[in-house]
């Protein structure tokens, strides 16, 4: 027996709007200028800080993992 997932189908722009937003909450990464969307034919994706404006690089892609793994609980990418 096994645990079904089930997550909401988005769309890339509305991802990244959603991460970008996310990641200049987090403390020290207010600057963060853009992120990136890399996804796979299964859904699946991963977010990538690509210009980190004055934020320590460290802590901003830190805060990109923590944003990551709470939307791979909600969301999977829709196939354009």
């Amino acid at each position: 027996m096994g645990f079904l997932k089930h997550t909401v189908e988005i769309s890339r722009a509305d991802l990244t709007r959603d991460c970008l937003q996310q990641l200049r909450l987090w403390p020290g990464c207010e600057t963060v200028a853009g992120v990136a969307i890399l996804g796979d034919l299964s859904g699946r994706f991963t977010v990538h800080v690509v210009d980190y404006g004055i934020s320590n690089k460290r802590i901003a892609d830190r805060a990109a993992r923590c944003i990551q793994r709470e939307k791979l609980r909600r969301h999977h990418l829709r196939a354009d």
